[in-house]
């Protein structure tokens, strides 16, 4: 997986982003996004005009603060379009909130399937300066709450639900929580229905939450790629450097998909690596990647010269003893610790 974050565009310090995402099967129309954010004091004002392929739509969420940061001051909400389009909306803040002059606050689109918004084709955050406000410029639209509240502060990619290996997701019986959250929240007790399938990047992404791991759980940590043409994605293979470590020790029994169609009209690439049982403890993947040479994927550009270089995230998750008391044998090759791996010392 990758940030696919671009950086955002001012014009006349309005929020203005222009995106292809999606390339249609029969190469006679595209998901398309030209994005034009203007922060009002009260509310925010969303002009989007574009093409997109049937069985797609629109979501948007605003934020008080910069790149989908602060307080979401809307629930997710989705705009139904088809073919050709051009809406806007004016949407007042949640709770009445009004934004002082000079506040930059931002905006998350997507585009996503219809009637489910975790299968995103692309997203992005565009922001804009609080210094005054303007009428909406195309015809205008009322959007639909999703029901989806805020999602994690800070980062686009929380609600992402994550491809597996093979077919489907990981955690299919996961679902988001939100910020705030009434009660026990469910993931503190969560076990889930992929036990030990471990998305290398977890931490970044609220529905990857390994939830309870047993030690006589078949431990796989993968990670995947994209592009947009299948001659991207080999040109990704032939550059690409990947580093995975779990607890400070490199994954030496690691298998690769061959590429193929997932998820839309991406192709996508799967890396596995086989790990066996863990003793119980805490364990954190260290996840590295870097190229020999600058790799346009079709969305962006990485490696050297680029304005990423280098990809880096970790996943944490704990293993605990398996309830039945079943005698296990353990990898050799792993070994727990009592803390997360990049703070062995806490306190000190």
């Amino acid at each position: 997986m990758k940030k696919r974050l671009l950086g955002a565009i001012s014009l006349l310090l309005i929020g203005l982003l222009t995106v292809t995402p999606l390339q249609a099967q029969d190469s006679t129309l595209v998901n398309s996004v030209q994005i034009l954010y203007v922060t009002c004091p009260d509310a925010g004002v969303l002009n989007v005009s574009g093409t997109v392929v049937a069985g797609w739509d629109i979501y948007y969420q605003l934020f008080s603060g910069a790149n989908g940061t602060g307080d979401a001051l809307s629930t997710l909400r989705q705009i139904s379009v088809n073919g050709t389009y051009a809406v806007s909306e004016r949407l007042p803040y949640a709770n009445g909130t009004v934004l002082a002059s000079g506040t930059t606050a931002s905006v998350r689109v997507l585009i996503a399937r219809e009637g489910d918004s975790s299968q995103v084709d692309y997203q992005t955050t565009v922001n804009d300066n609080q210094d005054g406000c303007s009428n909406p410029q195309n015809s205008s639209v009322s959007s639909t709450d999703t029901g989806t509240g805020a999602t994690t502060s800070g980062s686009t990619s929380g609600t992402v639900r994550i491809l597996a290996p093979g077919s489907g997701y990981v955690n299919p019986n996961l679902e988001a929580e939100g910020d705030v959250f009434v009660g026990a929240r469910p993931s503190l007790s969560f076990r889930s229905e992929t036990p030990g399938m471990i998305f290398a990047e977890c931490d970044s992404y609220e529905l990857a939450n390994p939830g309870i791991v047993y030690d006589n759980d078949n431990v796989v940590i993968f990670w995947s790629w994209f592009t947009r043409t299948s001659a991207q994605m080999q040109q990704h293979l032939d550059t690409v450097q990947y580093s995975v470590k779990l607890n400070s020790a490199p994954l030496t029994d690691v298998r690769r998909s061959e590429p193929g169609r997932r998820g839309g009209a991406n192709t996508w690439v799967f890396f596995s690596g086989q790990v066996g049982h863990l003793r119980p403890g805490h364990y954190e993947v260290e996840y590295k990647v870097t190229w020999s040479e600058p790799h346009f994927d079709g969305y962006d550009n990485y490696g050297p010269g680029t304005d990423f270089p280098e990809l880096t995230s970790v996943c944490n998750f704990d293993i605990v003893p398996n309830p039945d008391n079943l005698s296990v044998s353990y990898s050799g090759q792993y070994f727990p610790t009592n803390y997360a791996v990049h703070d062995l010392l806490p306190g000190q």
